[in-house]
């Protein structure tokens, strides 16, 4: 009887011991299961934000690759400027702001075309007036529009 309790004790060990063994294995499968969700969450936020990237990408490819400024709300953009009547400008490009008052391209255009100084003019973009004192973005001029610079000569000259 003696040796059938001690083997009985024997078991009783081993079986403790493997219940613990298999309490840990359950709360390591437990806690890898739940890297596993936090994994796959921030795969997830990975993929949205790559998709908004990928959207961002692709709203600029249609913009004509439309360049965004520093200051939130600013857009880069590239204006053509043609004269009519002298063809002394045929095809400037200007780079600005759509925040940009126009007059400061008017002024880069005299300073590129100072000949332009001596004429009175005035600027259109599809048929439409441009005020000269109003935003690129108020007087609703799109990038790689085309500015028609208009000259009115005086009869004095």
């Amino acid at each position: 009887m003696d040796e059938l309790t001690r083997l009985l004790n024997e078991e009783k060990n081993r079986n403790i011991i493997l219940m613990n063994e298999n309490k840990n294995l359950k709360n390591m499968i437990n806690k890898l299961n739940n890297d596993i969700i936090l994994s796959n969450n921030k795969l997830k936020l990975l993929e949205n934000d790559l998709t908004k990237q990928n959207c961002g990408l692709q709203k600029t490819n249609q913009d004509n690759y439309l360049i965004t400024s520093k200051n939130v709300g600013d857009k880069i953009l590239a204006i053509n400027f043609v004269s009519i009547g002298k063809q002394d400008i045929s095809n400037y490009n200007l780079i600005c702001k759509s925040t940009d008052l126009f007059v400061s391209l008017e002024e880069k255009l005299y300073q590129d075309f100072p000949q332009f100084k001596n004429y009175e003019t005035f600027f259109k973009v599809k048929t439409k007036r441009i005020k000269r004192f109003k935003t690129i973005e108020e007087n609703h001029i799109k990038n790689n529009d085309i500015i028609n610079i208009f000259l009115i000569e005086d009869d004095d000259d």
